[in-house]
């Protein structure tokens, strides 16, 4: 009788699992199709937010999970989170696939374990959004807090660039995120992009319900209210043009953004997935100006029949053609927002094709590509080991 292979035991780890969904946890879900015994490691869990997590067999927090106002306050807490992600014991596990834009790629394992790294961005807080960081929070303003939070940074950076090294394969998740590799981690060689999943639209018509006070003829921003997004100006173009805009999600900008809010505006911090599935079955386009380290939202509209406007830097213009698919902007201000609006109501666009765009990149797609990068570098690994 042949002797039974042994499949490799699998972990997964992920920076925090304490939002609602997102791009990220798409990636998460497909990555549990493909490895549904895997456990979900991270630094802090909140189940009540983090519906989704629940289909995993277990989700691990760290130590700092004892401390429950930590899920609400761990973007004040970053020092402690190497601290958190060194403390997991993964003697056990063959291969720990680490998706992370912060601290996760930071695990320690051993040599004959293989560590992959899906990597969303480089911590933004540490390098592109740094000097933003340290001056976008009244608590800087107070004497002696930006010095300290200086200190702390430099610290993080110095960790960060040790981290770096520890996995044994990097897929960046766009040519963009490639980019950013070369600039920070100049030592670092990355493998071949992996394009995150799209979850593909049911264009069943059935399923639209109706929301209270949704406008008939609107544009549709589904993002966090995070100043990155630009929302601001995407707000202002569309009061300028008397568009309709209608608004999902919420986050830390939300007071500052509604000031901008005007009867235009229609704004719905949270609702449920059979909502939003009518919101972009009706809306007429996509807007996501802010530069996004992938930005999968984009490739969602399409799987509607949607055009999207997208900012030329983010990673998914990457998979969304100027003209074909959406329409392109390279800078975030109001007047080239407004410009592109009227760019999208006048091109004619054709909803076979965008939803056919947005199915080159479906779960099925990325679970296949993903599994053959883990299962060729988990042969490499075992040869490096005999």
């Amino acid at each position: 009788m042949p002797k039974q292979v042994q499949q490799p035991k699998v972990a997964l780890v992920y920076d925090r699992v304490n939002t609602a969904f997102g791009g990220a946890e798409d990636v998460l879900l497909a990555l549990h199709t493909a490895y549904p015994k895997a456990p979900l490691y991270t630094a802090v869990y909140d189940p009540k937010k983090a519906t989704w997590a629940k289909v995993f067999p277990l989700v691990k927090p760290s130590f700092l999970n004892k401390f429950p106002w930590l899920n609400k306050l761990h973007r004040w807490i970053p020092f402690l989170m190497p601290i958190a992600f060194e403390s997991f014991d993964f003697s056990s596990y063959d291969i720990i696939i680490s998706i992370t834009s912060a601290e996760a790629k930071g695990i320690l394992t051993l040599p004959h374990q293989l560590h992959v790294c899906y990597l969303l961005t480089p911590p933004r807080y540490l390098y592109q959004d740094r000097e933003h960081s340290l001056q976008s929070h009244y608590i800087f303003k107070i004497p002696g807090m930006k010095w300290l939070a200086e200190k702390l940074l430099n610290y993080l950076t110095w960790w960060d660039q040790q981290a770096i090294f520890r996995p044994d394969t990097i897929i960046p998740i766009s040519q963009r995120v490639g980019q950013r590799i070369k600039k920070y981690y100049p030592n670092i060689k990355a493998t071949t992009v992996i394009y995150p999943p799209v979850t593909m639209a049911s264009l069943d018509k059935e399923n639209n319900i109706r929301i209270e006070n949704q406008p008939t003829n609107y544009l549709l921003m589904v993002s966090r209210l995070v100043s990155y997004k630009h929302l601001e100006q995407a707000i202002v173009a569309c009061n300028n043009l008397k568009k309709n805009l209608v608004i999902v999600g919420d986050g830390p900008e939300r007071k500052k953004l509604q000031t901008f809010f005007t009867n235009y505006t229609f704004w719905y911090p949270f609702i449920s997935e059979t909502k939003l599935h009518t919101l972009y079955t009706q809306c007429d386009a996509l807007l996501m100006p802010g530069e996004e380290d992938f930005g999968i939202v984009g490739l969602e509209a399409n799987s509607y029949g949607k055009p999207v406007l997208v900012n030329c830097k983010s990673g998914v213009a990457e998979c969304i053609d100027h003209t074909f698919h959406g329409i392109h902007i390279s800078q975030e201000k109001t007047a080239e927002i407004e410009k592109a609006i009227i760019s999208l109501e006048n091109t004619k666009f054709n909803p076979s094709q965008l939803i056919h765009n947005a199915k080159k990149y479906d779960t099925n797609t990325f679970v296949q590509q993903f599994t053959q990068v883990v299962q060729y570098n988990w042969q490499q690994k075992q040869k490096e080991t005999l």
